[in-house]
């Protein structure tokens, strides 16, 4: 993974202010005055400077990331629910991140486990299948249920997908 050009601390040295002062100023905290942070800014522009989303996560205890397991991105019913899924998170300021199970409930399990790391807000598993939500438990995040098959409309799918990334953003 590239890192950012330039660090926080990479900016307190270049600009001669703490550390805490560079973070205020690109946070836009008041009690740093304003020729104090324009000057931060300008310096943290030059250098490419791109908050560590990472970082970020971890302070405000949310990623803006929603993770997606469905069985097969190529069946028209999946990525039609795929799509609708990303352009209503992306509304709501998430991203999507996508998983195939493949049908394959080991598969689903295991990324469930994998995305325990706190590395995401919630996860949605889409399935033709009626699955019991007592096999997902998870206490680190929501986990939703979205069962929809090829026979479906559109319009039914959307709403479906729109239902279960309300629920899994309420927490």
């Amino acid at each position: 993974m590239k890192a950012s050009a330039v660090t926080i601390k990479q900016l307190s040295s270049l600009s001669g202010y703490s550390i805490s002062t560079v973070s205020k100023a690109l946070n836009n905290k008041h009690e740093i005055s304003k020729a104090t942070r324009d000057t931060i800014k300008t310096i943290a522009k030059q250098h490419n400077y791109v908050p560590n989303n990472y970082a970020v996560s971890l302070r405000m205890q949310k990623t803006g990331s929603i993770a997606v397991i469905l069985p097969e991105v190529t069946k028209t019913c999946y990525s039609h629910s795929l799509c609708h899924l990303q352009k209503t998170a992306e509304n709501f300021g998430y991203r999507i991140l996508l998983y195939q199970s493949f049908n394959c409930n080991t598969k689903e399990l295991n990324y469930i486990k994998s995305l325990s790391d706190g590395s995401i807000d919630g996860i949605i598993v889409v399935s033709s299948e009626n699955k019991q939500k007592s096999h997902y438990i998870n206490n680190s995040f929501p986990i939703e249920l979205l069962n929809i098959n090829r026979n479906q409309p559109l319009e039914e799918i959307k709403q479906l997908s729109y239902s279960s990334l309300i629920n899994v953003l309420k927490g």
